[in-house]
């Protein structure tokens, strides 16, 4: 019923549910007035300005207008104004959201899913990005669509972790002693404590104080993030390791796809594919750019060499233990990435 509303009225409704919270203000009235054809929404956990979110505006949405002119108004609400990774995720589930863009928070119902967080198991950025594109995404996404009303249409770059500290991080070494801020997740937390670091838990918001008050000496996250953060100013050294390459996923709803014609369901399965390409690309293409800029603000960038790589995967053996315990699947899946060319 509510998908028969005109989508202004569909809006101010939802709006009036607290289910689009600030996101209401991305669609002015004057837009709507405009817009033609049905209202998809997409739900966005990431800024405006990453490589995922400019690809579902400069080659998503573009393609699904050049394909299907009129027939669908597509607006994408970022930086997470729809809810949180898990409320995007459940109003997609339920066809409250036509699609989300969303990274790994599913691990409780999937729990193939935490493969996107083991530590070294890509040789690089662009090894990362053939995996997800391949094998690995097949594996991962023809579980999820099996078991979820929903399908994961393509992988997106999030982002390859690197490690950032106010004390010198150049070396394996240098880990022991170092308070470093881990996420709350098991995998991350188990992987600084395997290096000798000591783990201080806490939320994202509360990283740049505690690092310049001294709280925590360094972090983990892409170098994208320690950019736009500020944490440049409260951190002088950044070993980037890739340590992790993170994933976001474009998840469409069963309940929009069961709703439209065939061909229209092929339409947004290749907008997605092309989103995908083009948000590795920009995502290479910045990588670049973040070194250069975090440097001239004079920031100590290591790279990581192939022997320092084996060295972090000998270091790490409990997270790997741990992980074997914990899923059937996980040597296996390992095997299989590396074996990806």
């Amino acid at each position: 019923m509510l998908r028969k509303m005109k989508p202004l009225k569909m809006i101010v409704m939802l709006c009036a549910a607290g289910l689009l919270a600030s996101g209401c203000q991305n669609v002015s009235s004057e837009e709507e007035g405009k817009a033609e054809g049905r209202l998809v929404k997409i739900a966005s956990v990431v800024a405006a300005n990453t490589p995922s979110a400019r690809s579902i505006r400069e080659a998503f949405i573009p393609y699904i207008e050049e394909q299907l002119p009129g027939e669908y108004n597509v607006q994408l609400y970022d930086s997470s104004v729809l809810g949180s990774e898990s409320a995007a995720y459940s109003y997609t589930k339920t066809g409250i959201v036509e699609f989300s863009l969303i990274g790994s928070s599913m691990w409780s119902e999937t729990p193939v899913m935490a493969t996107t967080d083991f530590p070294f198991m890509f040789r690089d950025v662009e090894h990362a990005r053939r995996a997800y594109q391949g094998e690995l995404g097949e594996y991962i996404s023809e579980e999820i669509n099996e078991s979820q009303p929903v399908e994961l249409l393509s992988w997106m770059p999030n982002g390859g972790r690197a490690f950032s500290s106010n004390q010198p991080l150049e070396s394996i070494e240098d880990f022991q002693g170092q308070r470093l801020r881990m996420p709350n997740n098991p995998i991350h937390v188990k992987l600084a404590e395997s290096l000798g670091a000591n783990v201080v838990i806490m939320d994202l918001g509360e990283v740049f104080t505690a690092l310049e008050q001294g709280v925590a000496d360094g972090q983990d996250n892409p170098i994208a993030t320690l950019r736009n953060e500020g944490w440049y100013e409260v951190q002088d050294y950044i070993y980037n390791t890739n340590h992790m390459v993170a994933s976001l996923h474009l998840f469409a709803s069963d309940h929009f796809l069961d709703e439209i014609p065939e061909e229209h369901q092929e339409v947004f399965e290749e907008a997605a594919l092309r989103a995908s390409d083009y948000a590795w690309d920009l995502y290479i293409e910045q990588l670049d750019e973040d070194i250069a800029f975090v440097e001239e603000q004079g920031v100590t960038v290591t790279e990581i060499t192939d022997e320092e790589r084996a060295e972090f995967i000998e270091r790490i053996q409990p997270v790997y233990d741990y992980l074997d315990s914990q899923y059937e699947w996980a040597e296996d899946v390992r095997q299989m990435v590396d074996e990806i060319e």
